[in-house]
């Protein structure tokens, strides 16, 4: 139950105009502007406590121009938003992490140390990748605390293990970012990339290359590492189809579980550029690798209409859906990528499908896989079926923030 107490009085008050107490009670850290009773004319970062008609409920911080006017920072009346409040934040995220990720800082050096909302730093996104904390602010509100969140990070670098912070920014900001604290790290010559800020990091010891300045969301996709370690020790002796495969995670894991033959599948050259890259840091010969650089839907059809087999497809692609007005299509999207990659599985084979849209919910996306499975004619047995991993936390009402579903079948 959240701590009980007086208001501390010194911060904007903001009334709400709807009964939201037992959801914010139960974690949900959102607040959208037509729940309040009026909107202020406050600058946007301004921390503000949250009162409904029993009194003191949150602070968090205001959003001027953004739908989601607050973002729910604690339900303590006597904490304060500020330097120490978020350090302990993170201290308490990264103890999470050594209980919960296996190798952290040895066979496993890149992971998220704060996921935001799911760690009690809402629109707060930190990756570490060996030396260097990625830090992505979702809005303005939570761009506010840079400097606070910097100085934390500065705080515990020692414990965290880094030396440098680099902010990346949203997609809307444009490409690239800037560096907020040391200098591009300086790595030995078989981990460095093709720029400063192209290197090299483990993941259960596999190598990869991660471009943090240019690379997809923070660089590489640390939710899947699981599921990546779960292909590998699954494709001993498979022939592997990988589709959407970006720099060739999934592929790079397979290869090195043992697959006999596996073909990455992406429409971005230099996507795939790397992915051969990162094939050859693994110590994997090229030649046992076929890298396409084409649509995925067209090469499914044309693999199919070869007749070629495999006994593990894989399908990880990027969000169909994301708004929550694309849901239909995104619907019919996936399903019309299951069935075509279903073609592809040889009888008894391994079918592994992802989505990362947090408006397409775990149910909706199984089904898209058993209409798929029923349209073709296949049966199916889930094996396996995950979301995000452990340093990934997400809060029991807040169910915005399980984006990721990953299933693994076998298909009859």
């Amino acid at each position: 139950m959240p701590r009980v107490g007086k208001s501390s009085a010194s911060l904007p008050v903001l009334r709400l105009s709807r009964p939201l107490r037992s959801a914010i009670y139960r974690g949900h850290p959102w607040i959208y502007r037509q729940a309040l009773q009026t909107v202020p004319d406050l600058p946007t970062g301004t921390a503000v406590e949250i009162h409904d008609r029993d009194g003191f409920l949150a602070k968090g911080l205001f959003d001027r121009q953004s739908p989601l006017a607050v973002r729910v920072y604690t339900l303590d009346p006597a904490q304060s938003i500020d330097e120490n409040f978020i350090a302990l934040r993170l201290l308490s995220a990264y103890r999470c992490r050594l209980r919960t990720v296996c190798g952290l800082g040895k066979t496993t050096t890149g992971f998220r140390l704060c996921n935001g909302e799911g760690d009690g730093l809402p629109g707060v996104i930190v990756d570490v990748y060996g030396p260097v904390a990625v830090v992505v602010f979702d809005g303005d509100a939570a761009a506010s605390l840079r400097p606070s969140v910097v100085r934390a990070l500065q705080k515990h670098a020692e414990m965290f293990g880094i030396s440098t912070i680099y902010e990346r920014y949203q997609r809307r900001q444009g490409h690239g970012g800037k560096l907020l604290f040391g200098d591009p790290p300086v790595l030995p010559e078989n981990d460095r990339g093709l720029h400063p800020f192209e290197f090299v990091f483990l993941e259960h010891g596999m190598r990869l290359l991660v471009d943090i300045e240019h690379g997809q969301k923070t660089g590489m996709f640390l939710d899947q590492r699981e599921n990546r370690l779960l292909v590998r020790r699954c494709s001993n002796g498979l022939s592997v189809w990988n589709g959407f495969a970006y720099t060739g995670g999934f592929s790079v894991a397979a290869a090195l579980g043992g697959a006999t033959r596996v073909v990455s599948v992406d429409r971005a050259e230099a996507a795939i550029e790397t992915a051969k890259r990162n094939v050859q840091l693994a110590g994997l010969p090229l030649d046992q690798h076929e890298f396409v650089v084409d649509d995925v839907f067209s090469v499914l059809q044309q693999t199919q209409a070869r007749g070629e087999r495999f006994d593990l497809v894989i399908v990880d692609p990027p969000s169909f859906a994301p708004t929550a007005q694309a849901v239909s299509s995104a619907i019919s999207a996936y399903t019309k990528l299951h069935e075509q990659a279903l073609d592809l599985v040889a009888p008894g084979g391994l079918f592994a499908a992802a989505s990362c849209s947090s408006h397409i919910d775990e149910k909706m996306f199984l089904e898209t896989i058993c209409d798929a499975a029923l349209f073709r004619r296949k049966t199916l047995r889930f094996l396996e079926v995950h979301g995000q991993p452990a340093d990934h936390p997400t809060l029991p009402a807040f169910p915005e923030g399980r984006y990721l579903k990953f299933a693994l079948c076998v298909v009859g």
